[in-house]
């Protein structure tokens, strides 16, 4: 055995080490508790006055909070709640866009280099007949594959190693086919946000807000036009 495979089989033990003990620290002391609707409510004044006088330490922090998270295969859910109740729309959606494909090429990075021969025992036979449209044309199939909802955030980050995907073409798929449910969602987080903000309860009351109505209706759109999409021109590819 080489000094270098020697050292690939370290980091890959070290980095599934750190990642088992992050979700185990993550349901060990609850930090899940931290992003549900009643802790938001109960602190709802602390966490404001801190964000308005933190902002900018927060946002570089949540930035390298996200970059991490997902290096790490965390899921996504937590990181949208935080960005849209924290700091809006516009640049909730920007920080977690770029926290997340930063996050999600390293990992691809790493995955590609130490991990690749258990990617492809795990995913290979389930994606196998993508190999011939990823060859001709990758960037537009893992971008539909971002968009594409229900597929897992981390399936759809390492999918791409079963293909040696050039890396750039990897981050600006990721980053274009995460846009749009990003911003929708970010949005209607940050509109539910506003409301409780304003001392609102946690109802159907909120979907007459049209900051809540309006990403809602979004979302619906993105989904079936997404779902007509798939049936029309990858119904048989993926």
């Amino acid at each position: 055995m080489t000094k270098l495979s020697k050292l690939k089989i370290i980091l890959g033990i070290t980095y599934l080490a750190i990642v088992v003990l992050v979700v185990f620290l993550f349901f060990y002391y609850h930090i899940y508790s931290y992003v549900n609707a009643d802790f938001i409510k109960n602190n709802r004044q602390d966490i404001f006055k801190f964000r308005d006088t933190h902002i900018f330490l927060i946002s570089v922090g949540f930035f390298l909070f996200c970059i991490l998270w997902v290096f790490l295969l965390g899921f996504g859910s937590p990181l949208t709640i935080l960005a849209g109740f924290i700091f809006g729309p516009i640049l909730g959606s920007m920080l977690l866009l770029f926290g997340c494909s930063i996050g999600a090429t390293l990992l691809y990075i790493f995955a590609n280099n130490y991990f690749r021969d258990l990617v492809f025992d795990y995913f290979g036979n389930r994606y196998k007949n993508l190999s011939d449209h990823f060859k001709n044309n990758d960037f537009s199939y893992l971008l539909f594959l971002r968009l594409v909802p229900g597929i897992p955030f981390q399936a759809t980050s390492l999918i791409p190693v079963l293909f040696d995907m050039n890396i750039k073409n990897y981050f600006f798929a990721t980053i274009l086919g995460m846009t749009p449910a990003t911003i929708i969602l970010v949005s209607l987080i940050s509109g539910i946000s506003s409301k409780v903000e304003a001392g609102a309860d946690f109802n159907l009351n909120l979907l007459s807000d049209p900051k809540v109505s309006i990403p809602l209706a979004a979302l619906a759109v993105m989904v079936l036009v997404v779902n007509f999409i798939k049936q029309k021109f990858f119904k048989k590819k993926i």
